[in-house]
Formats: structure tokens, sequence, C-alpha cells
């Protein structure tokens, strides 16, 4: 039998079980500012850490790139105060990816038609920028491989001895199969886990109960003047009283109540009032908890990760327009290819044009549709159609390379791990399986 989650948390974001059955190490995560390091790896396993422009060429060209290194502060945010000191509009900017705010990280950024000697070298305590060079093109995704993750793990609830003894049993584990490919908890959110709950009734034309829902339900981790104004706005419904109550910082929250105070009952417009971005991600949360969902099913089924099984959805060399299924007569050779890592296992993320595994995975997936009530149909989204969604897929297992780990005493036992993974999958999702938190949000994740 898969071990279930211990944290009730993991269970509503889909996270039903891990793939190791070892008891885990305990500890927290981020306690110190450089206790989670983030780098982007690009194309070429070139680590973007200062000095990388030397290895990333440089030609020459209309477009400025630089290593932006940035402390406890979001991508967004981080950009946007480069371009208030440089006296141009964010919008300019290119990044591969958003990083976590919670972290020291390290990422390529491009833009055009500016002076590399106007890009500043620091943005108050948090920001630094490293490596000013030029190149003909702009930064785009499909340029970066992954990232390299250096973090360590503090206040381990175990000795030395016993934390090196479940670590060899759990990272043996995870050599078989790797741990599920879950989405995790930054895709919906740790401390108000409910975007793929607003991004469900979003999608069904539910907005009343998605706006109340994203404005006053209440989660014990949010600050006491957050509670507060959330639970006014619950027993009274007056949106001018709460618009003076609910902080500044929740500029999401503020744009729907000043809306609604010009709009009552308009809550469709509410929502549209919020940019595409924030929309498409409340449906992409809501994809992202289908998957784990699905995942979980599959897991529960006792179906490999890795290793396809008849009615398996896999994908040849890394590309989503190259997917075949298993079958019978060539399961044997697809089974060759995962091996030789020319293949991988995938599943759904579902949209409206997803075609659906068969077999037992098709059973997992299904199953997931049918508790939550949906069809594929649902994200064609005719209510608000700018939210539509044809889906993807995404591989079932998560398998870390280059993974270093060392104990050491710092004050109580704790354990430091290095290791890449390609872009997309997610870190903490590992973490849980050598950590397996009862308190994702408190201990760090």
């Amino acid at each position: 039998m898969p071990a279930p989650s211990r944290s009730p948390l993991d269970r509503q974001l889909g996270m039903h079980y891990y793939a190791t059955e070892v008891d885990g190490v305990g500890g927290v995560l981020r306690e110190r500012a450089d206790d989670f390091r983030v780098y982007e790896v690009a194309l070429g396993n070139v680590v973007c850490a200062p000095g990388c422009s030397r290895q990333l060429g440089g030609g020459g060209g209309s477009y400025v790139w630089f290593l932006l290194e940035k402390r406890d502060v979001d991508t967004v945010t981080a950009l946007r105060a480069i371009a208030r000191q440089m006296g141009i509009s964010h919008k300019k900017f290119s990044a591969a990816g958003l990083k976590d705010a919670r972290a020291v990280t390290f990422q390529l950024v491009s833009v055009e038609g500016v002076d590399p000697s106007a890009v500043p070298r620091a943005v108050g305590r948090k920001i630094r920028i490293h490596d000013v060079f030029t190149m003909p093109f702009k930064l785009a995704a499909g340029m970066l491989w992954g990232n390299v993750f250096e973090i360590t793990v503090r206040r381990l609830s175990v000795s030395l001895s016993e934390a090196e003894r479940r670590l060899r049993g759990i990272l043996e584990q995870l050599g078989r199969e790797g741990a599920p490919n879950y989405y995790g908890y930054q895709r919906f959110g740790t401390i108000r886990p409910l975007t793929h709950v607003v991004g469900k009734l979003v999608l069904q034309g539910r907005f009343e109960e998605a706006v109340r829902e994203l404005l006053t339900r209440v989660f014990p981790h949010e600050s006491e003047r957050a509670k507060e104004a959330r639970r006014y706005l619950a027993s009274t419904w007056d949106v001018a009283g709460a618009l003076k109550l609910f902080p500044t910082r929740l500029h999401h929250e503020r744009m729907i109540l000043h809306y609604l105070s010009k709009h009552p009952n308009d809550y469709s417009g509410a929502i549209r009032t919020l940019p595409l971005a924030i929309r498409r991600l409340f449906v992409e949360a809501y994809q992202a908890y289908l998957f784990n969902l699905a995942l979980s099913k599959r897991i529960e089924m006792g179906l490999p990760l890795s290793t396809p099984v008849e009615g398996d959805l896999v994908m040849l060399g890394g590309n989503e327009r190259a997917i075949v299924r298993a079958r019978s007569s060539n399961i044997d050779k697809l089974r060759e290819l995962v091996e030789r890592g020319a293949a991988e296992v995938v599943g759904n993320v579902f949209g409206y044009a997803s075609v659906l595994s068969e077999g037992l995975p098709g059973l997992a997936e299904g199953e997931a549709l049918r508790e939550e009530g949906v069809s594929l149909d649902v994200f064609r989204a005719k209510v608000m159609p700018e939210l539509a969604s044809r889906g993807t897929v995404r591989p079932l297992s998560l398998k870390p390379s280059q993974l270093e780990w060392r104990l050491l005493d710092e004050g109580g036992p704790c354990v430091t791990l290095r290791f890449a993974l390609r872009r997309g999958s997610y870190a903490t999702v590992l973490l849980r399986e050598i950590v397996k938190p009862e308190d994702p949000a408190a201990q760090g994740f």
C-alpha cells in the first residue's frame, strides 16, 4: 500500500500519498535567508551564478541580458523596482519564470533598447544585478533547462544517525520510480491554498461564490489584520467598510472590493477587474489540482510512476507533440526508451482538448474528473472564454539529478541538499518526501 500523507493541506491539494514509506526526518525550511537558494540552469547546462556570462556568450546585439539576484522578494516586484530606478516600464523586461519570494534566487532577465551602463548594480538591500551583457535575441522560457537548488533543512526531529538512516532509505526508494511529480504548494498558495477552488468556481460561472471564497475565507497562517477584515466582510457584506479594513498589500482583494463598491452584485465584472494573468492562474491552479488528484488515484491503484503500463501516454524526447499511447504491441520498446531517458510517462493537465489515457491509467484520470463533478468541457470556460484552456501533459515522475547531501550540527541536527530539477518541477515536492511535514506552512514549505 502507498504511504498516505500525514498533512491535511496535502490532501486539500490532491497530494494524497508519498512515494516513499520511510519516515521523514522532520525539520523546517527557510529558517535563515540563505537556507533556500535557487539558480537557473540554461541550456548547455550552464548554472546561472555570478560569472555565467563567460559561458553564455554575449555576442553583441540590441538585447541587454543580466543576472538578477533577489532575496526575499518576488520576481515581479524586483523587476518593477529595477524599472523604476531605470525610468522604464517593467513590461520591457523578459524573464523565463517567476522565482520563489522566500529564497535567494538567481535568474536571467533581458531587456531591449537600453544602454548596458543604465542597468543598476543594486536596488535597495534585496536586489543585486550581476553579469550585464548583450545578446542578439531576448530571453524565452524554452532557453532554460531547469534549476539547481541548495537547501538547508534545520531542526530535524531525529538524531543525526537516525536522520542518515532515514535519508538513505528515502533516497534509495526514490531511485526506483522517483517521486510523484505533483504540483507543489506554491502553485496553490501555502498561506491561503484556495486558488484552485476559485478557479473551479470561475470555470463553472459561479462568480459570487468565487468572490466570497476569495474575500472572506480565513486561513490560520494569515495576519490577524487580514483575518479581522475577512470576518467583518463575511458577517456584514459591508463592501465600503471592508475596503477600509483590508491591508493595502492585499491588492487583488482590494481591486474586487473597489469594483463592487461601485457595481454591487456584478460579481463576474468583479472577477474580470483582476488582470488576465491572475485569472488564468486560478484556472491553472484547478488544472494542477486535478492533475495531483489523478496522480494520487494512480498511486492508490499501485501503478508505477515512470514505467509505462498499457493505456499510458508516453512523451518522446520531451516533445509534447510526440505522444504515443502504450499498447501491448509497443510497450517493450517504450519501456526501453524510458529506461534510456529518451521518453517518459505523462499524465493529462486537463483541458477541453485532452485525450485521456486508457486502461487503468485512464480509469484514474476519469475517477478524478468524476469525483470533482466536472467534464473536460468545463475548460471551454464559456462564461469567460478568455480563460479557455486546451490542456497539456506533464511527466508523472520527479527525479532529481546531481543530488548531494550532508548532515551537520549547527545548533541542532540539520541536512543540506544540492540537486537539479528540470523546469516545471517543484523542489518542495522532493523535500516533502524527505521531511514528511505535518504542517507545511509552519515548516516553511
